[in-house]
Formats: structure tokens, C-alpha cells, sequence
């Protein structure tokens, strides 16, 4: 059971979400008829989660999100929008504002409480597709290597979807052998467009949504959009595989909290250990979720696993072997995955995904 406080200067709004929260949900309910009187509230009371009306008398529902989000007392609380303003000027106003997910007056009883479990980190997301991250805060890691090859693999048993959400032309594409002539870099001057209508398809069947080939003059894709993206792309994949960015902007912060399963790839070399472990000191409440990929970029003598083990905070799932040929099968457009099926690395590989799916 959480905690959600309820702001809505609708009576019959506030009447209707009680009943749904407490009787459906189970979860117990705060209920505001202004924004001042939520914000006192949020202060007090210390809710897990908002739900908050846009159009109030006092100050609208982004005001008071954006209070919520610049007080460090109440900036954890997960924030829904709920409004009856669907244009996308209102998506973008919201995920600016610091609201985790948007949705449209009058919305299902069902899909309030899914979106509900998910922002609580209680259910996967809907759809049946499994999603999995691929982080690495340590530049030169591998960790577009091992999402392409991690994705190609699950390809193998079901349809696969790789999305490169770095906003700094990622190489997903460059390392498939595809042009990114279609990437999500169109979703955010046209919205309308369909995903769809985006994709490329790899000849091993695998999808791929590319980043833009060159850097973006603008933020990527904020937390709203990227949410709603989620859950169309779920609609038609069995496998969803996120090459993350290479840093906890919006777009990393909602993949953290969709994700089924997380994989962090790092080098087993004291700069990216240490690095390691200091994102996962900050991302504590997705231990659980979370395996660790080495990857060995260099010959030679390495630091035994037990003692990287004892220091990282997470369980290490394999290291990789370290394999020269590497660089040269990326930039040919033909991953290890595909290009050297039998080789040690691609057998380490394999255990990283029998891991996913157990």
C-alpha cells in the first residue's frame, strides 16, 4: 500500500479518485482541493505519489510540481498529471515541470493503476515486453557493444526492439551496418509520426530505433515523451533493449524506472570500478534489478572477480573475455553475435542473457 495525495480542485474528482485509490488500489488517500493545500500536505505527509490536476484557482498543477520537485523534502514524491488538456504543448509544459507521466481526463480505472504500480516500481511495465537497460557512466566501456550483441541474442528468441536513446549521434546503427536515416530525433519536432514509420529493420529481424546521427541542438527525449513512447513500443515487441545515455538525464532516469532488468557495463580497470561504484551508490533501489557485465578492453593480468565482487555493490554476471577482433567486427557492421557465433566472448554473452531471462 502507498501513500497518494490527490490534487484536484474538482469535488467530484477528488470523490471518484478516493474511491478507485482506496477500494481498487488499496492505497491509502490524501486529498487536496488546491495546490497551496497540497503543498502543505506533501510537506506533512510525505506521500509516495502526486496526482495533480492541471487547471486550479490558486496556481496550476505544474506550479505546484515544480515546488514539489525544488524542495528536498518533497522532490521524491512521483508526480501524475491527470488533466483534460491533452495538446502536446501540455506533454512538454508537464515533463519541463517535473512530472513523471501525463495522462488524459477521463482515463481507465486500469490504466491509472498500472501507471500507478510502475512509477512505484511495484509491476513491469505493461505490454508483456521485457525491457532491458544497458547503462555505462565510463566512457569506452563496450556498453553499445554489449546492448547491440545482448539485443541480436534475444532476437533469436523473440522480436527485439533496440532503442539508442543517446542524444549525441549513438552508434547502434554505425555498429548494425544501418544508416540512421530514420531515428527518434523526428519525434520531437513531429510528434504525430508513427514509431513505426521510424524504425529500421536489421536482417536478423531485430528493430532499431537509432539516435540521431548528429548531436541535437536541444534536449533529447524528456521523461513524458519517452513514457509514452514505452508504452507503444511494448505493444509489439517480446524484448525491448535500451542503450541508455551516458548520463542520468530524464531520458536515463525513466529507463531506471522501466526497466525489468538493468545491466551495467564497466571495465574492470580502477577508473571505471570506481565509477561503478559510485552510480550505484546513487541508484540504491535498483540493486535488485541490477547485473553487472565486465568487459576486458586490454590483454593481460586483471583484479581477481572476488575482490571487484566485495566492492561493487551489485552482482557481477560475467566478465567478458577480451577479443581483439572486436573494433574490427563493429566497424565492418557485423557484431561478434553474428559475425563469430562460437567465440568465447559471444558464449559469455549468452550467459548474460540466460541470466535476463531467468
Amino acid at each position: 500500500m502507498a501513500r497518494i495525495l490527490v490534487i484536484d480542485d474538482s469535488a467530484e474528482m477528488l470523490d471518484l479518485l478516493k474511491i478507485i485509490l482506496q477500494e481498487r488500489g488499496k492505497h491509502e488517500v490524501l486529498l487536496s482541493a488546491d495546490g497551496q493545500t497540497g503543498l502543505a500536505l506533501a510537506l506533512s505527509e510525505r506521500p509516495d505519489l502526486a496526482i495533480v490536476d492541471v487547471m486550479m484557482p490558486d496556481m496550476t498543477g505544474y506550479d505546484v510540481i515544480r515546488r514539489l520537485r525544488g524542495n528536498p523534502t518533497t522532490a521524491h514524491i512521483r508526480t501524475i498529471v491527470l488533466t483534460a488538456r491533452g495538446q502536446p504543448i501540455d506533454r512538454r509544459v508537464a515533463a519541463e515541470a517535473g512530472a513523471d507521466t501525463f495522462l488524459i481526463k477521463p482515463v481507465e480505472t486500469s490504466v491509472l493503476l498500472e501507471k500507478i504500480n510502475e512509477l512505484l516500481g511495484k509491476t513491469p511495465s505493461k505490454g508483456g515486453a521485457l525491457i532491458v537497460g544497458v547503462m555505462g557512466l565510463a566512457g569506452g566501456v563496450g556498453k553499445t557493444t554489449v546492448a547491440v550483441n545482448l539485443a541480436l541474442l534475444l532476437q533469436q528468441v523473440g522480436q527485439t526492439l533496440l532503442m539508442d536513446l543517446s542524444p549525441n549521434s549513438g552508434h547502434a546503427a554505425l555498429f548494425l551496418g544501418l544508416k540512421p536515416v530514420r531515428h527518434w530525433g523526428f519525434l520531437l519536432e513531429n510528434p504525430g509520426l508513427t514509431t513505426e514509420s521510424l524504425m529500421q529493420r536489421h536482417d536478423s529481424g531485430l528493430k532499431l530505433l537509432a539516435s540521431p546521427p548528429l548531436p541535437l541542438r536541444r534536449e533529447g527525449l524528456d521523461a513524458v515523451s519517452l513514457d509514452a513512447l514505452f508504452q507503444l513500443l511494448e505493444r509489439n515487441s517480446r524484448f525491448i533493449v535500451v542503450d541508455m545515455p551516458p548520463t542520468l538525464d530524464a531520458a536515463a532516469q525513466l529507463t531506471l524506472e522501466r526497466a525489468h532488468r538493468l545491466v551495467m557495463v564497466s571495465s574492470d580497470e580502477p577508473p571505471s570500478i570506481q565509477t561503478a561504484i559510485r552510480t550505484l551508490q546513487l541508484l540504491e533501489n535498483v540493486h535488485e534489478r541490477m547485473l553487472i557485465v565486465l568487459n576486458t578492453l586490454r590483454p593481460g593480468a586483471h583484479p581477481p572477480l572476488e575482490a571487484l565482487q566485495r566492492a561493487l555493490p551489485a552482482p557481477i554476471c560475467t566478465r567478458l573475455p577480451y577479443d581483439e577482433t572486436q573494433a574490427l567486427v563493429l566497424r565492418r557492421g557485423s557484431p561478434s553475435v553474428l559475425s563469430q557465433p562460437e567465440s568465447p566472448l559471444v558464449a559469455e554473452l549468452r550467459r548474460v542473457v540466460k541470466t535476463l531471462l531467468s
